[in-house]
């Protein structure tokens, strides 16, 4: 004779019950991303704010992250600034190294651990119209040590 196991009745989840679980675990990732966030960008922030409230940044959502590339330990500790501007950084050449002044005046009164950065990342991108796929964008680095 064949040993045959013994077969099991499926069990049902409740529509109900699913949809409740997927909104709860919807939750639950969104309240840990934005921790993260939160807590990763925290000492940034000051910065961020700064650069918001100046007249003529007001528009550019700026995004400021600092570290070291990850997995190089010997790397330099780099600080991060994005900014959005409303015109060709590639063609404008004294506007953007008058901004990237600018910004550097502002982290060094602004970030209390400025002096740990090794040197400055500056992005400026200029997202031309909608209907072009394209954004121009430039990145500067600045050695502060």
């Amino acid at each position: 004779m064949t040993d045959r196991p013994e077969t099991t009745e499926p069990v049902f989840i409740s529509g109900k019950l699913v949809v409740v679980g997927m909104f709860a675990f919807a939750a639950v990732m969104t309240g840990l991303m934005w921790f993260y966030w939160k807590m990763n960008l925290a000492p940034f922030l000051p910065l961020q704010q700064v650069i918001v409230a100046t007249e003529e940044f007001s528009e550019s959502r700026p995004v400021v992250e600092g570290g070291r590339a990850k997995g190089q330990d010997n790397a330099p500790n780099t600080l991060r600034v994005t900014m959005k501007v409303d015109y060709d950084p590639i063609e404008n050449e004294d506007r953007v190294i008058a901004i990237e002044q600018k910004v550097l005046e502002l982290a060094k009164t602004s970030l209390p651990q400025f002096e740990e950065y090794d040197q400055l990342e500056f992005n400026l991108y200029w997202p031309k119209q909608e209907t072009e796929l394209k954004p121009i964008a430039i990145q500067r680095m600045t050695q502060l040590k």
